[in-house]
Formats: C-alpha cells, structure tokens, sequence
C-alpha cells in the first residue's frame, strides 16, 4: 500500500507565495500607470514587457524550487501500477 504524499512545510509554502507575490505586486502597481510601462529598457523592449518576462521567469523557478523541495521531503515515489493511477 503506496504511502500518502508528504505535504511540504509551512515554511516552503510561505516561500513560494512570497517570492511570487512580490513580482506580482510591482506588476499592478506598473499596470496602474501605462506611461510607466512604456519606458524602454533594451531596444525595444519596453519596462512591461520585461518585468513580464522576469515574472514568469520567477514563477518557474519558484515551483521548480517547490516541488523539487516537496518532493525530496519525502518518501521516494512507488513505481507499482497502483500508485500511477491504476490499471485500465
């Protein structure tokens, strides 16, 4: 019988909404001011843009980092049948 998944700690959880929250946060406050958004940064690519990209660059890294925790935190996963949703 396949163990129950490990939830990860309060700690990682607080972490992964930080870290997330945060570039969120800077997002609203540059999409309150559309002059703002429009400076250039590189080129053509303007704050917005970039501050989009550095978000989801964030956000991937953050729940790669999560689940990487999540799931050293716990046990190993089974491989049998039961535990990858069953046999069909």
């Amino acid at each position: 019988m396949p163990s129950a998944p490990s939830r990860p700690s309060p700690r990682d959880t607080r972490v992964l909404v930080t870290v997330n929250a945060l570039p969120l946060a800077v997002g609203v406050l540059l999409s309150c001011s559309t002059s703002l958004g429009e400076i250039s940064v590189y080129g053509r690519l303007t704050l917005a843009v970039g501050w989009a990209l550095t978000q989801l660059v964030v956000l991937v890294g953050a729940t790669w980092w999560y689940e990487s925790r999540a799931a050293s935190s716990g046990e190993p996963a089974s491989t049998s049948a039961s535990s990858a949703g069953g046999a069909w």
